[in-house]
């Protein structure tokens, strides 16, 4: 769930109704069908499926619930921290909260082509009549959040194996952002003020400014519910990995943190197969575990992704909502 570029703010004004399958919506299901398919043929061909499923005979339950539990705080504590960052529009709601919270994980997991990114405004406009515009500046300062943590985690795990490369890589990193922000402050600002798409963008940009983290309380709160929550879900994918197949805390990191990076990817197949996959290898790569097994053991970790969201979301779908009047909802 990283990548936001590709909703367009077309997208937020279009009816609902339009629904996911529209005329220009066609071609991202028809290329997320080809990688889907491509993705059970290879499988197939390199591992075998039937190889693949009964790698789970190996998965005691002693660890396969605790996980779950874990990935289940996982939801829980995305939808506390949208419930904190959203006050006080959601003050009172967070049943409701944590219903489009579970919906919008599971429409990211499931929709190809990021198109499940588009639900988390028209749910915030349905349940509780935020406009669409403050509903995707919402969800960029959640991308926002996940990036900073997801930024932090790969330091750490690159520290680990490539200590001297990930010193300089932090350098280069700090450094750039130094440049951009100075550049931004003496020359930047005016430019962007003076580009021919600046009277399109400024509503987005008055939103993301009303809808920051109001003060440093909020931030560093916010901050947290985003860390505790990947890191109950990154525990719980570390522990399936590891019950798959014999690899170390940090090993299992390293492939675990490239799938979740897959997420940036705007070429994403139905329900994210061959991303998620290719990523899981592509995190794994740099320390010489690349094998016919891994595959397994991704194809694996993302079944059970997969099958806890799907699982998470059928119980939040009977989750009654009170839903806005047509006089409550704003664009």
């Amino acid at each position: 769930m990283l990548n936001f570029v590709t909703f367009r703010i077309e997208d937020m004004q279009t009816n609902p109704q339009e629904s996911l399958f529209s005329k220009r919506k066609r071609l991202p299901w028809l290329l997320g069908a080809l990688i889907f398919t491509a993705m059970l043929i290879a499988v197939e061909y390199v591992v075998g499926w039937k190889t693949v499923l009964a790698q789970w005979q190996t998965v005691p339950t002693n660890t396969l619930l605790p996980a779950l539990i874990l990935f289940a705080g996982s939801y829980l504590l995305r939808a506390l921290r949208i419930y904190d960052l959203c006050q006080p529009t959601l003050h009172g709601r967070f049943i409701a909260v944590l219903k489009l919270s579970v919906l919008h994980l599971y429409a990211n997991n499931m929709l190809p082509m990021r198109l499940g990114e588009g639900l988390f405004p028209i749910l915030m406009k349905r349940y509780f009549s935020v406009g669409f515009t403050e509903g995707f500046a919402r969800l960029v300062w959640l991308r926002v959040l996940d990036l900073l943590i997801a930024g932090s985690l790969i330091v750490i795990t690159v520290s680990y194996f490539f200590p001297t490369l990930a010193i300089i890589g932090t350098v280069l990193g700090l450094v750039s952002i130094l440049v951009i922000y100075v550049i931004y402050r003496f020359k930047g600002r005016s430019w962007i003020v003076q580009h021919s798409l600046y009277p399109k963008v400024e509503p987005i940009i008055k939103q993301l400014r009303l809808t920051a983290p109001q003060g440093s309380r909020q931030f560093i709160r916010v901050v947290i519910w985003t860390f505790l929550s990947w890191g109950c879900k990154l525990a719980a994918l570390i522990m399936i990995t590891r019950a798959l197949q014999s690899l170390s805390n940090f090993e299992a990191l390293a492939g675990v943190l490239g799938a979740e990076l897959s997420s940036i990817l705007p070429i994403h197949g139905i329900a994210g197969s061959g991303s998620f996959e290719a990523a899981f290898l592509a995190g794994l790569t740099p320390i010489g575990l690349l094998s016919s097994d891994v595959l397994g053991l991704a194809v694996n970790l993302h079944l059970f992704i997969l099958g806890a969201t799907s699982m998470f979301a059928l119980l939040c779908f009977w989750i009654p909502v009170a839903k806005p009047t047509r006089e409550d909802i704003s664009i």
